[in-house]
Protein backbone atom coordinates (compact mmCIF):
# COMPACT_ATOMS: atom_id res chain seq x y z
CA UNK A 1 0.00 0.00 0.00
CA UNK A 2 2.84 2.35 0.68
CA UNK A 3 4.64 1.62 -2.58
CA UNK A 4 1.54 2.41 -4.47
CA UNK A 5 0.64 5.50 -2.15
CA UNK A 6 4.57 6.61 -3.13
CA UNK A 7 4.34 5.57 -6.66
CA UNK A 8 1.16 7.73 -7.20
CA UNK A 9 2.80 10.58 -5.46
CA UNK A 10 5.75 10.89 -7.96
CA UNK A 11 3.04 10.59 -11.08
CA UNK A 12 1.74 13.72 -9.90
CA UNK A 13 4.69 15.82 -9.12
CA UNK A 14 6.55 14.43 -12.61
CA UNK A 15 2.67 15.37 -14.08
CA UNK A 16 3.08 19.05 -12.65
CA UNK A 17 7.10 19.31 -13.70
CA UNK A 18 6.16 18.31 -17.45
CA UNK A 19 2.93 20.90 -17.70
CA UNK A 20 5.29 23.68 -16.38
CA UNK A 21 8.12 25.69 -18.44
CA UNK A 22 9.39 29.00 -17.43
CA UNK A 23 9.22 31.21 -20.84
CA UNK A 24 11.27 34.03 -20.62
CA UNK A 25 9.31 35.85 -23.20
CA UNK A 26 6.62 36.46 -20.40
CA UNK A 27 7.51 39.52 -19.70
CA UNK A 28 9.39 38.40 -16.00
CA UNK A 29 9.57 41.53 -14.30
CA UNK A 30 12.36 41.98 -11.95
CA UNK A 31 11.79 42.50 -8.09
CA UNK A 32 14.49 44.29 -5.39
CA UNK A 33 14.48 44.80 -2.04
CA UNK A 34 15.28 47.92 -0.24
CA UNK A 35 16.28 47.91 3.36
CA UNK A 36 17.14 50.97 5.33
CA UNK A 37 17.25 51.97 9.58
CA UNK A 38 17.76 55.53 9.51
CA UNK A 39 18.73 57.45 12.76
CA UNK A 40 19.57 60.71 13.61
CA UNK A 41 23.98 62.04 13.67
CA UNK A 42 24.57 59.77 10.96
CA UNK A 43 24.20 59.48 6.80
CA UNK A 44 21.65 57.10 5.58
CA UNK A 45 22.69 53.74 4.52
CA UNK A 46 20.43 51.76 2.09
CA UNK A 47 20.71 48.18 1.01
CA UNK A 48 19.43 47.00 -2.39
CA UNK A 49 19.36 43.61 -3.08
CA UNK A 50 17.32 41.66 -6.30
CA UNK A 51 15.31 38.94 -5.08
CA UNK A 52 15.86 35.77 -7.28
CA UNK A 53 14.38 32.49 -7.51
CA UNK A 54 12.65 31.36 -4.03
CA UNK A 55 13.20 34.97 -2.51
CA UNK A 56 17.10 34.66 -2.65
CA UNK A 57 18.74 37.45 -2.18
CA UNK A 58 21.31 38.30 -5.25
CA UNK A 59 23.92 41.36 -5.27
CA UNK A 60 23.04 44.04 -7.94
CA UNK A 61 26.04 43.42 -10.85
CA UNK A 62 26.36 47.27 -11.43
CA UNK A 63 25.44 49.45 -8.91
CA UNK A 64 26.30 52.66 -10.78
CA UNK A 65 23.39 52.12 -12.94
CA UNK A 66 21.04 52.68 -9.72
CA UNK A 67 20.11 56.21 -8.41
CA UNK A 68 19.42 56.82 -4.64
CA UNK A 69 18.85 59.63 -2.99
CA UNK A 70 16.42 61.02 -0.21
CA UNK A 71 14.75 64.32 0.63
CA UNK A 72 13.98 66.18 3.67
CA UNK A 73 12.34 69.42 4.14
CA UNK A 74 14.73 71.78 7.12
CA UNK A 75 13.75 74.94 7.85
CA UNK A 76 11.25 75.53 4.71
CA UNK A 77 14.19 74.74 2.47
CA UNK A 78 13.83 71.11 0.04
CA UNK A 79 17.61 69.19 0.72
CA UNK A 80 19.11 65.99 -1.24
CA UNK A 81 21.63 63.94 -0.47
CA UNK A 82 22.42 61.62 -3.33
CA UNK A 83 23.91 58.24 -2.42
CA UNK A 84 26.79 56.20 -3.73
CA UNK A 85 27.53 52.81 -3.85
CA UNK A 86 30.02 51.73 -0.51
CA UNK A 87 31.20 48.20 -0.31
CA UNK A 88 27.33 46.41 -0.09
CA UNK A 89 25.08 48.99 0.16
CA UNK A 90 24.33 52.57 -0.80
CA UNK A 91 25.71 55.66 1.65
CA UNK A 92 24.82 59.13 1.84
CA UNK A 93 27.09 62.16 2.78
CA UNK A 94 24.54 64.50 5.01
CA UNK A 95 24.06 64.14 8.67
CA UNK A 96 20.22 63.20 9.08
CA UNK A 97 18.66 65.30 12.06
CA UNK A 98 15.55 64.47 14.57
CA UNK A 99 11.65 65.46 14.23
CA UNK A 100 12.48 65.53 10.61
CA UNK A 101 10.35 63.44 7.51
CA UNK A 102 12.69 61.56 4.88
CA UNK A 103 11.67 60.51 1.27
CA UNK A 104 13.48 57.66 -0.44
CA UNK A 105 14.13 57.16 -3.77
CA UNK A 106 15.74 54.60 -5.98
CA UNK A 107 15.67 54.71 -9.51
CA UNK A 108 16.07 51.19 -11.38
CA UNK A 109 17.81 51.49 -15.01
CA UNK A 110 14.62 50.71 -16.82
CA UNK A 111 13.35 54.09 -15.67
CA UNK A 112 10.79 52.36 -12.53
CA UNK A 113 10.99 54.29 -9.74
CA UNK A 114 11.31 53.14 -6.18
CA UNK A 115 9.65 54.96 -3.26
CA UNK A 116 9.40 55.33 0.67
CA UNK A 117 8.83 57.77 3.42
CA UNK A 118 9.67 57.71 6.89
CA UNK A 119 10.40 59.98 9.85
CA UNK A 120 13.21 60.28 12.53
CA UNK A 121 11.32 60.90 15.79
CA UNK A 122 12.00 63.22 18.63
CA UNK A 123 14.67 61.24 20.93
CA UNK A 124 12.93 60.00 24.30
CA UNK A 125 13.33 61.87 27.60
CA UNK A 126 16.03 60.73 30.34
CA UNK A 127 13.39 59.03 32.25
CA UNK A 128 14.92 57.38 35.17
CA UNK A 129 15.88 53.68 35.28
CA UNK A 130 15.88 51.91 39.08
CA UNK A 131 17.83 48.58 39.57
CA UNK A 132 16.41 46.23 42.40
CA UNK A 133 18.66 43.29 43.46
CA UNK A 134 17.48 40.95 44.34
CA UNK A 135 14.03 41.63 43.07
CA UNK A 136 12.88 38.17 43.56
CA UNK A 137 14.45 34.35 43.35
CA UNK A 138 13.30 32.17 39.98
CA UNK A 139 13.93 28.25 39.84
CA UNK A 140 13.39 26.50 36.68
CA UNK A 141 14.53 23.53 35.22
CA UNK A 142 17.90 25.51 33.31
CA UNK A 143 18.09 28.01 35.99
CA UNK A 144 18.10 29.14 39.49
CA UNK A 145 18.69 31.91 41.24
CA UNK A 146 17.80 35.78 41.91
CA UNK A 147 16.61 37.74 39.42
CA UNK A 148 17.74 41.76 38.64
CA UNK A 149 14.57 44.14 38.27
CA UNK A 150 14.77 47.39 35.93
CA UNK A 151 12.59 49.32 36.43
CA UNK A 152 11.79 52.40 33.76
CA UNK A 153 9.10 54.88 34.90
CA UNK A 154 8.19 57.03 32.01
CA UNK A 155 6.34 60.15 34.22
CA UNK A 156 4.92 62.27 31.09
CA UNK A 157 2.05 60.79 29.12
CA UNK A 158 1.78 62.54 25.49
CA UNK A 159 -1.14 63.43 23.98
CA UNK A 160 -0.18 61.99 20.34
CA UNK A 161 1.00 57.98 20.06
CA UNK A 162 4.32 57.48 20.52
CA UNK A 163 6.07 54.45 19.85
CA UNK A 164 9.09 52.80 21.73
CA UNK A 165 11.92 49.84 22.09
CA UNK A 166 13.25 48.93 24.95
CA UNK A 167 16.36 46.76 25.43
CA UNK A 168 18.96 46.15 28.04
CA UNK A 169 22.19 46.01 27.10
CA UNK A 170 25.17 44.53 29.19
CA UNK A 171 28.89 46.14 28.98
CA UNK A 172 31.57 44.17 27.55
CA UNK A 173 34.23 44.20 30.49
CA UNK A 174 37.09 44.73 28.33
CA UNK A 175 35.42 47.29 25.73
CA UNK A 176 33.03 49.66 26.54
CA UNK A 177 31.88 50.04 23.54
CA UNK A 178 30.66 47.35 23.06
CA UNK A 179 27.24 45.54 24.36
CA UNK A 180 25.74 42.40 24.57
CA UNK A 181 21.32 42.76 24.40
CA UNK A 182 20.20 40.22 27.85
CA UNK A 183 16.59 38.65 27.80
CA UNK A 184 14.36 40.29 29.84
CA UNK A 185 10.80 39.07 30.60
CA UNK A 186 8.20 41.91 30.74
CA UNK A 187 4.36 41.31 32.23
CA UNK A 188 3.10 44.86 32.02
CA UNK A 189 -0.11 45.90 30.03
CA UNK A 190 1.85 48.07 27.79
CA UNK A 191 3.73 45.21 26.00
CA UNK A 192 1.05 42.77 26.78
CA UNK A 193 -1.67 44.06 24.64
CA UNK A 194 0.78 44.68 21.67
CA UNK A 195 0.28 40.84 21.23
CA UNK A 196 4.05 40.11 20.98
CA UNK A 197 5.27 36.23 20.99
CA UNK A 198 6.45 36.35 24.32
CA UNK A 199 6.92 37.69 27.34
CA UNK A 200 10.54 37.06 27.30
CA UNK A 201 12.49 38.91 24.48
CA UNK A 202 15.58 40.54 23.37
CA UNK A 203 13.69 43.94 23.13
CA UNK A 204 10.10 45.15 23.74
CA UNK A 205 7.76 47.34 21.44
CA UNK A 206 4.73 49.57 23.37
CA UNK A 207 2.96 52.74 22.73
CA UNK A 208 1.88 55.61 25.45
CA UNK A 209 -1.76 55.69 24.30
CA UNK A 210 -3.21 55.03 27.32
CA UNK A 211 -6.48 56.60 28.14
CA UNK A 212 -5.44 57.55 31.46
CA UNK A 213 -2.64 59.77 31.08
CA UNK A 214 -0.86 58.20 34.25
CA UNK A 215 2.47 57.53 34.76
CA UNK A 216 3.33 54.47 33.17
CA UNK A 217 6.05 51.71 35.01
CA UNK A 218 7.44 49.09 33.04
CA UNK A 219 9.75 46.83 34.51
CA UNK A 220 12.05 44.32 32.89
CA UNK A 221 13.65 41.35 34.95
CA UNK A 222 16.61 39.47 34.18
CA UNK A 223 18.29 36.44 35.97
CA UNK A 224 21.89 36.81 34.44
CA UNK A 225 21.91 40.73 35.50
CA UNK A 226 24.08 40.73 38.08
CA UNK A 227 24.59 44.35 39.05
CA UNK A 228 27.93 43.87 41.27
CA UNK A 229 29.62 41.84 37.96
CA UNK A 230 28.47 43.74 35.23
CA UNK A 231 27.48 47.32 33.60
CA UNK A 232 24.18 47.85 32.40
CA UNK A 233 22.55 50.27 30.12
CA UNK A 234 19.01 50.83 29.61
CA UNK A 235 18.68 51.76 26.02
CA UNK A 236 15.43 53.71 25.20
CA UNK A 237 14.00 54.26 21.09
CA UNK A 238 11.73 56.62 20.45
CA UNK A 239 10.66 54.60 16.60
CA UNK A 240 8.54 55.22 13.65
CA UNK A 241 5.39 53.90 12.55
CA UNK A 242 7.44 52.21 10.13
CA UNK A 243 9.96 50.77 12.53
CA UNK A 244 7.21 49.90 15.06
CA UNK A 245 5.61 47.72 12.51
CA UNK A 246 8.49 46.03 10.85
CA UNK A 247 9.89 44.74 13.86
CA UNK A 248 6.72 43.78 15.47
CA UNK A 249 5.44 41.60 12.34
CA UNK A 250 9.38 40.36 11.98
CA UNK A 251 9.19 38.95 15.73
CA UNK A 252 5.81 37.21 15.24
CA UNK A 253 6.73 36.08 11.42
CA UNK A 254 10.32 34.31 13.08
CA UNK A 255 8.48 33.16 15.92
CA UNK A 256 6.03 30.87 13.84
CA UNK A 257 9.19 29.71 12.14
CA UNK A 258 10.36 28.40 15.52
CA UNK A 259 12.88 30.59 14.41
CA UNK A 260 14.80 31.82 17.59
CA UNK A 261 17.45 35.55 18.16
CA UNK A 262 20.89 33.22 17.41
CA UNK A 263 19.41 32.82 13.58
CA UNK A 264 19.94 28.75 13.65
CA UNK A 265 19.64 27.37 10.02
CA UNK A 266 18.04 24.64 10.72
CA UNK A 267 15.08 26.12 12.76
CA UNK A 268 14.35 28.37 9.97
CA UNK A 269 12.61 25.92 7.38
CA UNK A 270 10.25 23.86 9.92
CA UNK A 271 7.49 26.49 10.88
CA UNK A 272 4.55 25.60 13.19
CA UNK A 273 2.22 24.21 11.31
CA UNK A 274 -0.77 25.00 14.17
CA UNK A 275 0.40 29.12 13.77
CA UNK A 276 -0.49 31.38 11.01
CA UNK A 277 2.34 32.96 9.42
CA UNK A 278 2.65 36.39 9.25
CA UNK A 279 4.04 38.69 6.66
CA UNK A 280 6.85 40.92 7.22
CA UNK A 281 5.57 44.40 7.13
CA UNK A 282 6.83 46.59 4.07
CA UNK A 283 6.55 50.61 3.58
CA UNK A 284 8.80 50.36 -0.29
CA UNK A 285 6.19 51.36 -2.78
CA UNK A 286 7.32 49.38 -6.05
CA UNK A 287 9.66 46.45 -4.34
CA UNK A 288 9.95 45.17 -0.87
CA UNK A 289 11.43 45.82 2.25
CA UNK A 290 11.20 48.79 5.19
CA UNK A 291 12.55 52.13 5.45
CA UNK A 292 12.12 53.20 8.56
CA UNK A 293 13.92 55.55 11.31
CA UNK A 294 14.29 55.54 14.90
CA UNK A 295 16.32 57.42 17.66
CA UNK A 296 17.72 55.75 20.21
CA UNK A 297 18.55 57.03 23.85
CA UNK A 298 20.97 55.56 26.50
CA UNK A 299 19.61 55.65 30.06
CA UNK A 300 21.75 55.55 33.09
CA UNK A 301 20.91 52.78 35.61
CA UNK A 302 20.20 53.81 39.15
CA UNK A 303 20.86 50.87 41.88
CA UNK A 304 20.39 52.99 45.65
CA UNK A 305 23.08 50.39 47.34
CA UNK A 306 22.29 48.94 50.49
CA UNK A 307 24.49 46.12 51.65
CA UNK A 308 24.96 43.98 49.17
CA UNK A 309 21.20 44.55 48.07
CA UNK A 310 19.46 47.37 45.15
CA UNK A 311 16.98 48.71 46.96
Amino acid sequence: MRIIFYTVCCLLISSCISEYTLDGSEGFEEQYSVNGLIRPDVPASIYIHKVGDLGKMETISDPSKLRVWITWNWEGEERIDSLQFSVDYFEGDAELKSNTTYHLNVLLPDGKLIKATTNIPSPAPSYDVYLKFPAGFVQLDNITGPFSRFVLTMPDSLIETKYYESMLLQVEENDASKFNIQYCRNDDTATLIENLPSNYLPYFLFQNNKEDKLPMILNFDSVKANPFSNRFIFRLSSVSEQYFWYKKSLLQHLDVLSHNSEFDAPMLFFPDIFKELQPVYSNIEGAEGVFAGYNPTDLSVTCNLSGYECI
